[in-house]
């Protein structure tokens, strides 16, 4: 077909892969590799990608374009324009259930609604909605969310590394999602953490059958015990075709990036006091901001800054026209979320820490800004992310003083970095006096 999308040169394809597809997928699209994002941020690879999409703009126009990669097609886009399109028109023709999202979540989540492309897609959303109470500003069971939150972090004390951070964080996400009783269920995390090793891989990770049945029985049984106050309390059993304890893995993964986006976070007012006053502010009159809006601000700027979702997938269904190219049918689009939140011809505040964007109207304009996706097929739990991370900021910005190791210090001195490796954090926590 002569009016086929541009497709980039074997050169072109090559620095892609190289500058931008490569260090997404060392990093560790479902599992970090810390590592690997250790050696990321030292070769600044997020300000890579995004001079690499300025270059291909300037030779093959606003895209998106092709390459193949393991005989797929992929289409990376790198108009603004075509992020909103493909968000906007998803599931049809824009399947959120991509070849290579379906090769990666099945390790663990094999019938939750990401991955399923059939009839059955819409239920599930539905019930994750329900669940998750998507259409409400607080979740029903939101106080003792809230509740669990301080319980937890309660528990910070002197210097922690993000190893401990992330197992108070994960007692917290247990309780939340699974109830009290699941708060010291290590094991489960275990077995979750083994599983998204493998799907780092993707459809060539090694698929342990054995112990994705055990670990989806351990959902399963929490299901069925309901027990009163968490999120698979509010989960409707009775649909049983659509397997509601099957949607249940992703809320545990998504809370995961949830507390690397707070860990991010707590190292930048712990190195800028003076963003911390109008969140201690909100923490000594929480009835004046019910819902938390600084903090709530401050955790999507942790997002817009350093993506926990590294790059957005949809797979066309049928062949589709863009500015009168067309892309195949099956074509896999790109977007690297961080290429278009940073980029600072676009955005006078790409690369500096501003929560207030999110407070003022500036991020919502046509430049799209998706910390939590967009469209149709956006995150149902976008509500009780927000709250928890939130709540879990106030609490420890009004209870605490925050001291950060100076290696991070100096790497959030200037501007805000771009590839920042939250492995590599160390912040001490000491009892104040703010809340007396």
């Amino acid at each position: 077909m002569s009016n086929l999308l541009p497709s980039a040169s074997a050169l072109d394809s090559g620095r892609i892969l190289r500058d931008i597809l490569g260090p997404m997928v060392a990093q560790g699209a479902i599992l970090r590799r810390p590592r690997i994002g250790t050696l990321a941020e030292r070769l600044n690879v997020d300000d890579r990608a995004l001079r690499r999409v300025r270059r291909l703009r300037a030779r093959y126009g606003d895209g998106p374009v092709l390459l193949r990669v393991a005989g797929r097609t992929i289409g990376l886009v790198l108009a603004p324009e075509d992020v909103r399109r493909l968000l906007a028109e998803t599931p049809e023709p824009f399947a959120a259930a991509a070849g290579d999202k379906v090769g990666a979540l099945t390790h663990f989540q094999p019938h939750a609604v990401l991955v399923t492309n059939s009839s059955l897609r819409a239920g599930r959303r539905e019930l994750n909605e329900q669940a998750l109470d998507s259409h409400r500003p607080v979740h029903r069971h939101g106080h003792r969310f809230v509740e669990v939150v301080g319980e937890e972090l309660d528990a910070l004390h002197a210097t922690v590394g993000w190893d401990e951070f992330r197992a108070i964080w994960s007692r917290v996400v247990r309780r939340i999602v699974l109830g009290d009783t699941a708060g010291d269920d290590l094991e489960i995390t275990a077995q979750l953490d083994r599983l998204r090793a493998d799907a780092n891989w993707a459809q060539f990770g090694p698929d342990h059958e054995v112990l994705r049945s055990r670990f989806l029985t351990n959902i399963a049984q929490y299901v069925e015990k309901a027990e009163p106050g968490s999120l698979v309390a509010s989960l409707d059993r009775g649909q049983e075709a659509l397997d509601p304890a099957g949607q249940v893995p992703h809320w545990l993964f998504a809370f995961d990036a949830a507390g690397i986006a707070l860990w991010r976070l707590l190292a930048v007012i712990g190195s800028r006091p003076e963003l911390l006053e109008p969140i201690v502010a909100e923490a000594r009159h929480p009835e004046t901001s019910p819902l938390l809006a600084q903090a709530g601000a401050a955790v999507q700027e942790s997002l817009r800054l350093w993506p926990t979702t590294l790059v957005v997938l949809r797979q066309a269904s049928e062949p589709t026209v863009w500015r009168d190219r067309v892309a195949p049918a099956g074509t896999e689009f790109a977007i690297v979320s961080s290429v278009f939140h940073r980029d600072d011809e676009a955005l006078a505040f790409a690369n500096d820490f501003e929560p207030a964007v999110w407070l003022d109207g500036r991020t919502d304009g046509a430049w799209p800004i998706i910390p939590f996706s967009e469209g149709p097929a956006g995150c149902p739990g976008r509500n009780v992310v927000l709250l928890t991370a939130s709540a879990a900021v106030d609490h420890v910005a009004a209870r605490y003083q925050l001291d950060v190791d100076p290696h991070t210090r100096r790497r959030l001195a200037g501007a805000m970095p771009g590839t920042f490796n939250h492995a590599d954090i160390r912040i001490g926590f000491w009892r104040n006096n703010r809340m007396n």
